[in-house]
């Protein structure tokens, strides 16, 4: 075996017998990438030139990203080497990464804000051209940015960020057929704070978005590797998909750093964000230095190509383990209202809830003697747990999920005209931040010479957690951003939502597969394996194989490199789902969208009494004409049966009066039932 340091072009001194045992792990069920255990080379003087580092007990830190090569026979790697430990004159305890292992010791290393640094919008040095390229942005169509309104909570206050309004030349809002729809602040606005007004001058309150493919191929080039064409590149609403950010001032300066339109972590994080919300990795090839994504799903679906039966040096090993289900979550889940753990809590505690997807949120419909109300129960931005008493296997994606928001029109902006655009569901993202400019305010009384005068600063830099929307151009002109895949005018625009449930959502699209597998296999298996060097190179982890005649999961390949070759134990799941098959229950069978739901629809009946018979009523009212005289029932919704047969149910009555004009008192009993329908709401 010969390991070769690539930089200084000379092989190490081994030990007489040096090996080194590999773990390729599959990374769908593993955290870490392919690996060797730490050996020991000598701490030789030789060794230490070899590495680069003559005297490697005076460095203060010790190197960890060190290339080089691996080779024993047919065997052949390029690797990242990690210094672990030395002792002078004795060992240089190190470590190997090699393929996915070496890939991903790289991407940890960087934060996006460092990967951007001081780079900015090519052509945007003044307020008025970065207003200019914003204003670029609003037809959808440029590659690597987006823009669109969001709402957040600065200064104790929710705000417009990207605010777009129709308005006449001095920025009044008019209404679309005397005005031009554009950004309410690239005019100059008078903002209160804290009951202090304050002069905004054009550019506060507007940022753009980075596309979410732009930013995976920007992270994988500042680290020398080229993504190649993948499902997110080529399949909307993905394609178009954004991470929003939180900046109110990142054009004021002038320029617009990218470093302030992106989330505040490390560069490996955004790639968690994908692997987690919609179960994929990214396949590195180190020659070609390239990156593949593939899915699980697809992976699940195609025939395993390499046998390793004859490879099998023992007999297999079968645990029977307790079968899991897929629970999923993000960090943060912003609500509005009620939180729940699950979409099974929502149903369980109110049977005829619905879900409704253009407004991102489930309601349920109640109704009186009268007429129907519709009632919001929670936002959509719920965990995604269902399907009985499992052990769970919960996968928390390393992100924020904003909730959508309906605007409602400024009082000031009362006398705007009927023809203003629609108003439409926003996304609430949380808090904002500042990171150009601090508002300054005088918080004292008009008195120039009172000592109590005070100057307070206005500012914020709430960190900005991975937040991913998607994106459609609303009829009104403008972009709007939402986790649906509901326009507001409940046109279905794609086949995924960023939602965790709905019968598009991450779970119904990415994870059932993976979630069946866990309630019916995944059986773990183990078993001595010896590989050829041809194999060692060439099977990668993420595909299945065969043994005895059965597909299985790799789970970790293991192997050796150097001395004698022998059998070393491999772990794999199963793959065939054993009887009797679960499955969690369809999310459109659980919520129905309104337009498929059957429905109650009130039959009411009234008709006079006598005086007698309204004191007999068990419940009676007054004169009260012209409202609800019994409260909302909200019951289930009716069966297909019940439809079909008709009827009527869930009947009450009560009596009231009404005084007429001729003084005379009539008395009458009102019978409200509900009778089944198949209609929408």
């Amino acid at each position: 075996m010969k390991i070769t340091n690539s930089k200084t072009g000379k092989s190490y001194q081994l030990t007489p017998g040096t090996q080194l045992e590999v773990e390729r792990p599959n990374l769908f069920f593993n955290e870490w990438g392919e690996q060797t255990l730490p050996v020991d080379i000598p701490s030789s003087d030789y060794n230490e030139e070899a590495l680069g580092y003559p005297d490697i007990t005076s460095v203060r830190k010790l190197p960890d990203d060190i290339q080089a090569t691996i080779s024993s026979g047919e065997y052949f790697s390029a690797c990242r080497q990690a210094i672990l430990k030395v002792k002078r004159k004795k060992t240089i305890s190190t470590s190997f990464y090699l393929n996915e292992g070496s890939f991903l010791a790289q991407i940890s290393k960087a934060s996006l804000r460092e990967m951007f640094g001081e780079e900015t919008i090519p052509g945007v040095k003044t307020v008025q051209q970065g207003i200019d390229f914003c204003r670029s942005l609003v037809a959808n169509e440029n590659t690597q940015f987006a823009i669109f309104p969001v709402f957040v909570d600065f200064d104790n206050s929710r705000r417009y960020i990207n605010q777009m309004e129709f308005m006449n030349a001095s920025g009044g809002i008019t209404g679309y057929t005397a005005g031009k729809l554009d950004f309410y602040n690239s005019y100059s606005r008078i903002e209160e704070v804290d009951g202090i007004s304050v002069k905004l001058d054009p550019g506060y309150y507007m940022t753009p978005f980075l596309r979410a493919p732009y930013l995976l191929r920007r992270i994988f080039s500042y680290f020398g590797y080229t993504l190649l064409e993948n499902f997110f590149d080529v399949t909307e609403p993905f394609k178009s998909m954004v991470f929003i950010n939180n900046t109110i001032d990142s054009l004021v300066n002038g320029s617009i750093l990218l470093s302030h339109l992106v989330p505040d972590c490390m560069c490996n994080t955004i790639l968690d964000v994908f692997r987690k919300k919609f179960l994929c990795e990214f396949i590195p090839d180190e020659v070609n230095r390239t990156v593949s994504i593939e899915f699980f799903d697809d992976i699940a679906k195609m025939k395993a190509e390499t046998d390793l039966t004859n490879c099998l040096t023992s007999p297999l090993e079968f645990d029977i383990p307790t079968y899991q289900k897929v629970v999923l979550s993000s960090e943060t889940m912003l609500a509005d209202g009620d939180t729940y753990d699950s979409t099974a809590a929502i149903k369980a505690k109110y049977p005829n809830a619905y879900w409704a997807p253009m407004s991102g949120s489930y309601y349920r419909v109640g109704y009186s003697d009268y007429s129907m109300q519709t009632q919001k129960i929670s936002s959509a931005t719920i965990p995604y747990m269902a399907g009985g008493t499992l052990k769970e296997k919960k996968i928390i994606c390393p992100d924020a999920m904003f909730y959508l928001l309906h605007e409602s029109r400024d009082s000031s902006h009362s006398s705007a005209a009927r023809d203003n655009r629609t108003l439409v569901y926003l996304p609430f993202i949380g808090d904002g931040r500042s990171l150009n400019s601090t508002l300054i305010v005088n918080s004292s009384s008009d008195n120039e010479g009172d000592d109590n005068n005070k100057e307070e600063e206005i500012a914020s830099n709430k960190d900005q957690a991975p937040m991913l929307s998607l994106v459609y151009k609303y009829t009104d002109g403008y972009c709007i951003g939402t986790n649906t895949n509901y326009t507001y005018s409940n046109v279905r625009f794609a086949d995924y939502s960023l939602l965790y449930n709905g019968p598009d959502g991450i779970f119904e699209r990415f994870y059932r597969t993976y979630d069946n597998l866990l309630r019916n296999s995944m059986h773990p298996v183990k078993g001595d394996i010896l590989l050829s060097d041809h194999q060692k190179m060439n099977i990668p982890a993420h595909r299945k194989v065969i043994i005895d005649g059965q597909e299985l999961f790799i789970d970790k390949l293991k192997y050796s490199i150097g001395g004698n070759n022998e059998p070393i134990e491999s772990s794999f799941y199963t793959t065939r789902l054993y009887e009797p098959v679960q499955t969690a229950p369809a999310e459109d069978s659980r919520f129905p969208l309104p337009l498929d739901a059957n429905c109650w629809s009130i039959d009411r009946n009234s008709y006079e009494i006598s005086e007698s018979d309204y004191n007999a009523e068990l419940v009676k009212f007054g004169d009260t004409r012209g409202t609800n005289k019994l409260p909302y029932i909200y019951p289930p919704f009716p069966t297909k049966e019940q439809v079909a047969a008709g009827g009527y149910y869930y009947e009450r009555s009560f009596a009231h009066y009404q005084d007429g004009r001729d003084n005379k008192r009539r008395y009458y009993r009102v019978v409200a039932r509900l009778r089944p329908i198949k209609t929408p709401y």
